[in-house]
């Protein structure tokens, strides 16, 4: 898979845990939220599922900068919408634990990021960013009912996301070298093929030649003279097959036969038909 299609995959599942996310939110919350949190909740579930739709409609080939501006474009809703349910649950709880919602969808995007490490970065700096701006806009009042270690713990939680972004990334770069490598295999095993052929097609004729030069092996010195021409030529045509021979440990015969492998099994078959032929 590409680097537009895995960019296109982070996007729908953005989307999709928007969907799911906002759902779960909406159960949740129901009985404490008011009508602007219900407003951005109703918001965010139409904005997430309208980009799911969208991106299911979609057929290849996708457009990397697309599927990147609206894997950002979903994140957006969820930020404003986790802002105000830290305050719907200051509100109504005398002791509580913020920034819950930030910390895992920053550990979340860490590992459904697409390829690059600048939209994984803004993607998790935008949730642990409005977790600390979040914080320093609350009152003191709220600050001394919260949990103890913040704003310690959400930076720790961007920290940790983005380590788990960078193995994420290693992981696509491992992959983008593996399928070089099996390029540069493909490609290694083409030319083998041909240069399998090539001397497969050499072998009968040095054989030939080989069998002619050894009848002519007689006293006349003209006869003698043109022996030793064509033991030379000869020999070249056994250099060049020595030169092809280590292709052959490159092959893989499998899968459909090509023109070619048929030709080089067919003198294969040939050959060992003819016992009295040498083989050079």
């Amino acid at each position: 898979m590409d680097d537009a299609a895995e960019a296109h995959r982070a996007a729908v599942v953005s989307a999709l845990l928007g969907v799911v996310g906002t759902t779960i939110v909406v159960v949740g919350f129901w009985p404490i939220s008011g009508l602007w949190l219900r407003s951005v909740q109703f918001l965010t579930f139409l904005i997430n599922g309208g980009a799911l739709w969208w991106l299911y409609a979609r057929l290849p080939p996708f457009r990397r900068s697309r599927s990147h501006a609206i894997f950002l474009l979903v994140l957006l809703p969820t930020v404003v919408m986790t802002w105000m349910i830290d305050d719907t649950r200051a509100a109504h709880s005398a002791y509580w634990v913020p920034y819950e919602p930030n910390k895992l969808s920053a550990l979340t995007l860490a590992i459904i990021a697409p390829p690059g490490w600048r939209i994984g970065m803004v993607a998790i700096l935008l949730f642990i960013g409005s977790a600390l701006l979040h914080h320093v806009m609350l009152s003191e009042a709220l600050r001394a009912r919260m949990a103890a270690g913040e704003p310690m713990a959400v930076i720790a939680y961007g920290a940790f996301a983005l380590v788990v972004l960078g193995f994420k990334q290693r992981g696509y770069a491992l992959r983008g070298e593996l399928e070089h490598e099996r390029s540069d295999k493909l490609a290694l095993e083409r030319v083998a093929r041909v240069s399998l052929a090539l001397r497969d097609l050499a072998n009968t004729p040095v054989q030939t030649l080989e069998l002619v030069r050894q009848r002519l092996l007689t006293d006349d010195p003209q006869l003698r003279v043109q022996t030793e021409r064509m033991g030379r030529a000869l020999e070249r045509l056994r250099r060049l097959n020595d030169i092809l021979e280590p292709y052959q440990s490159s092959v893989i015969w499998e899968g459909e036969i090509t023109t070619v492998e048929r030709e080089i099994r067919r003198r294969k078959a040939r050959v060992s038909a003819s016992p009295s032929r040498r083989q050079f």
